[in-house]
C-alpha cells in the first residue's frame, strides 16, 4: 500500500473526488467492475457496539443499501441504530484504472468524512476510512468497510477527543 502524502485533509478529500470523479470507466479492469457490482442490492446487519461511556454492549441494527452509480462505482447509503441513536453513511466505493486501484469516500450525520484506498486480497476488498474532521469535532471515528465474499461486513471505532474513551462496534450483513 501506498503512503498518503501528508495534504490538509480538506485538499485530501476533495482530491479523492475528483479522482473518483475523473475515473475513466472504459479503461477500467472489467474483474475488479464486477466485483464490485456484485454486492449491489439491500444489505441488513446486527452486531455488537462496546459503548465507552457506559462500558456496556448495545445491539446495533442496520441497513445498507448499494446501488449501480456509474461504469466503475457503487454508490451506498445506510442507517445504524444503536442506543436509541442513528447513525447515517453514505458513500461511493470505485475501481480507478489509472491508479489500478480501488476507492472510497464516506460520509455521516455525525461530520464524518473518511477516504480510503481499498486493499483486494483474492475476491475480498477492504476499506479502513479515516476521519478527515477529526480536528474539527468532538470525536474522531475509523470505519472499516470489508467486502467479504457473501457478505459486507462494517467496523467503527469512535474515539471521545476530551477523554479519550472509545466506542467499537461490529457488523455482519447479509444480502436480502
Amino acid at each position: 500500500m501506498k503512503k498518503s502524502h501528508p495534504l490538509s485533509p480538506l485538499l485530501a478529500l476533495g482530491l479523492a473526488i475528483v479522482a473518483l470523479g475523473a475515473a475513466q470507466p472504459a479503461h477500467a479492469a472489467q474483474e475488479d467492475i464486477d466485483l464490485l457490482k456484485s454486492y449491489v442490492g439491500d444489505w441488513r446487519g446486527r452486531g455488537v457496539a462496546q459503548v465507552a461511556s457506559t462500558g456496556e454492549s448495545e445491539t446495533m441494527v442496520c441497513r445498507l443499501g448499494i446501488t449501480d452509480s456509474g461504469t466503475a462505482q457503487v454508490a451506498f447509503d445506510g442507517r445504524c441504530t444503536v442506543a436509541g441513536r442513528t447513525l447515517a453513511v453514505a458513500g461511493t466505493l470505485a475501481y480507478v484504472r489509472e491508479r489500478d486501484r480501488y476507492e472510497a469516500i464516506m460520509s455521516s450525520v455525525a461530520s464524518f468524512r473518511g477516504v480510503a484506498i481499498g486493499e483486494r486480497s483474492g475476491d475480498d476488498v477492504s476499506f479502513d476510512l479515516v476521519d478527515r474532521n477529526a480536528d474539527d469535532g468532538d470525536n474522531t471515528i475509523a470505519a472499516g468497510i470489508n467486502l467479504l465474499g457473501s457478505e459486507i461486513v462494517m467496523d467503527l471505532t469512535i474515539t471521545d477527543n476530551e477523554t479519550g474513551e472509545v466506542t467499537t462496534a461490529n457488523v455482519p450483513f447479509a444480502g436480502q
